[in-house]
């Protein structure tokens, strides 16, 4: 997976190639100042480049639900969601942010798919919420079942 640590190699990377590529240019008697100049120019490009890989590795890894219908008309929206890994590494955790545009009390069960449609793993939880108010949840699978990128999730 991609962590912050690649990220600061990469922009460290980044910083030295263009402080290079600056350097024919820093001659003459204003050297501090085109070296801080440059130092700006490779800071803003640097931010922006990892600011577009990092968001870049956000969207790939993005999890999607297909919320059942029955659910949006008692007033469910779905906000946030996100999966995290449990102490084996599986990532087996999602964590869902409920919207109620209804009062909502009952159990949701949400089930995991892989990339070739066949189910592995489902996981309920009981969802309490009034009108207005929004909050996240858990729901916690099987430690045998690794939700990919490519996984089909739905909310039932």
């Amino acid at each position: 997976m991609f962590s912050m640590n690649n990220l600061c190699g990469i922009k460290n990377l980044f910083a030295g190639i263009i402080f290079l590529a600056a350097m024919p240019a820093c001659s003459g008697h204003s050297v501090k100042e085109k070296l801080n100049s440059a130092g700006q120019k490779a800071g803003e490009v640097v931010g922006e480049v990892v600011h577009g890989v990092s968001s870049g590795v956000e969207n790939a890894f993005r999890v999607g639900i297909q919320v059942s219908d029955s659910l949006k008309q008692k007033g469910i929206e779905l906000g946030q969601v996100r999966l995290a890994n449990d102490k084996e590494g599986k990532d087996n955790l999602l964590s869902v942010y409920f919207i109620f545009q209804k009062n909502f009390i009952g159990n949701i069960t949400c089930k995991t798919f892989d990339n070739a449609g066949l189910e592995m793993g489902r996981s309920t939880e009981k969802i309490e919420g009034k009108a207005g108010d929004a909050r996240f949840y858990d729901f916690r699978f099987d430690p045998r079942t690794n939700i990919d990128r490519d996984s089909k999730i739905t909310m039932e």
